[in-house]
């Protein structure tokens, strides 16, 4: 009797369990990454020159819509290749063979990554253009040099930085944390109403 082998992942977790929390780690960071480098560009911010590593995992934790899209991405290729497996332990036509064969199902996984990058994408733009037309979190923000304080929406934080925007003059501020007095929330979003 033929003993079925392990996939290398289930190996590679059964062997080194803490494995998993590593590559969660990693995932999150890319999935913070792009989403902040994508909706801020919208802006004109390169997130890359204001931002550290940790500040992408924080991204990522941040919107946790983000999550919710990486999460269907993830289901739908899942419940794809379950069908490509049950498809192909029920059938042996030929017309078929492309959709049950291993070289689909690894492929599906670019897939994945290609629908989590739309879905991305699409987020990143919908929230932008909320920010454009004045929807979103609106802050009070007090500076140390002793001007007046300025009413904005806040785009985004990293560990050392405060992205600002406002809508009236389509201008957009970048200040270090170290120059900002106070941060009040000035009004409740729609988000947040609704």
């Amino acid at each position: 009797m033929s003993e079925t082998r392990p996939s290398w992942s289930r190996h590679l977790l059964s062997e080194h369990p803490a494995f998993l929390f590593s590559a969660l780690y990693v995932v999150a960071s890319i999935i913070g990454m792009v989403f902040s480098w994508d909706f801020l560009r919208r802006f004109g911010i390169n997130v890359f020159h204001y931002a550290e590593i940790s500040d992408f995992l924080l991204a990522s934790l941040k919107e946790p819509y983000t999550w919710g899209l990486v999460t269907i991405a993830a289901l739908l290729v899942a419940g794809d290749n379950a069908l490509s497996r049950w498809v192909a332990r029920r059938t042996s036509t030929h017309w078929l063979s492309w959709y049950t064969s291993p070289r689909y199902r690894a492929l599906n996984y670019l897939v994945a990554v290609i629908i989590c990058g739309i879905f991305i994408d699409a987020y990143a733009m919908w929230k932008a253009e909320r920010a454009y037309a004045g929807e979103g979190e609106t802050v009070t923000v007090t500076l140390v040099d002793g001007t007046a304080p300025r009413e904005a929406l806040l785009l985004g934080t990293t560990g050392r930085f405060l992205f600002l925007y406002y809508p009236a003059s389509d201008r957009v501020d970048i200040h270090p944390h170290e120059v900002v007095l106070t941060i009040q929330k000035s009004k409740v979003s729609a988000d947040e109403a609704g």
